[in-house]
């Protein structure tokens, strides 16, 4: 074990040397070409999407620091997504701490804590093994022009209740307005001087639908429907949030995650 290692939260100058660790170790365990590498860093390592870890209340990125920083681990919305160490720091029990540290942050009773790893990280079944958790799932997930298959692990014996929660979200999201008509809201909206027409088109929120806006026959972008506001962003990741209310649209699949 690391004598001195300290788990804490990430801040924006960690990024840097967050994003050198990614490339280290995807580059050390991963199965894929030098190009495909340099992709997934500069798609889910974008200095943006780590950023907004930092100020999403349902997302995390933590870090292990022992004499400079060893190790991250983030999640996203009950999951552990990615956890690196830095290949000549290994061994030394930051993968283990990270992983306990995100684990103990998820736990909140609400469900099995469940974490994603890329099939093409060879070394990720047996850590999660040491763990007591199992492989229950097997998906398909897009990062840039990558498409990707990726594995779902929980706690041994959370099958059942891990598909129960999946049932429950998938209701949730399916009572959300998906069609603009469902949507109690004007049919032109004012930005900056300029008209746009509200769309057909629209995408579930957290707090309510994002429909899409058009000037003219060009998209525009989105409007919350939640606070009418069109203060909204898309990240590298397809999320979409609204900066005046935080109403958060996010990818089923987002996240792949990586582990020691």
């Amino acid at each position: 074990m690391l004598d001195q290692l300290t788990i804490r939260g990430a801040e924006r100058d960690d990024i840097a040397r967050v994003r050198e660790i990614a490339r280290d170790s995807l580059t050390s365990s991963y199965a894929l070409s030098p190009d495909d590498i340099e992709m997934l860093v500069e798609v889910a390592f974008a200095e943006d999407a780590l950023a907004e870890c930092l100020d999403d209340a349902a997302a995390s990125l933590l870090v292990a620091e022992d004499d400079g920083i060893v190790g991250f681990v983030t999640t996203t919305d009950g999951e552990v997504d990615w956890l690196h160490v830095d290949p000549e720091r290994r061994g030394r029990g930051a993968g283990t701490a990270l992983f306990e540290r995100a684990v103990e942050t998820l736990d909140d009773g609400s469900g099995p804590v469940q974490a994603t790893t890329l099939a093409a990280n060879t070394q990720s079944g047996a850590f999660f093994e040491r763990f007591d958790f199992e492989r229950v799932a097997e998906r398909q997930t897009e990062l840039g022009s990558l498409e990707l298959a990726e594995y779902v692990y929980a706690p041994a014996g959370a099958t059942e209740r891990a598909s129960d929660s999946g049932r429950e979200a998938d209701a949730a999201e399916a009572a959300e307005p998906t069609e603009r008509d469902d949507l109690d809201l004007p049919d032109e909206v004012t930005v900056d001087g300029r008209t746009v027409t509200l769309g057909d088109e629209s995408v579930p929120g957290s707090e309510g639908g994002f429909v899409v806006t058009y000037d003219g026959s060009e998209a525009y972008g989105y409007l919350c429907a939640n606070c009418e506001s069109m203060d909204v962003t898309v990240d590298s990741m397809n999320r979409i949030r609204c900066g005046h209310c935080g109403n958060t649209h996010r990818p089923k699949e987002e996240y792949d995650g990586s582990y020691l």
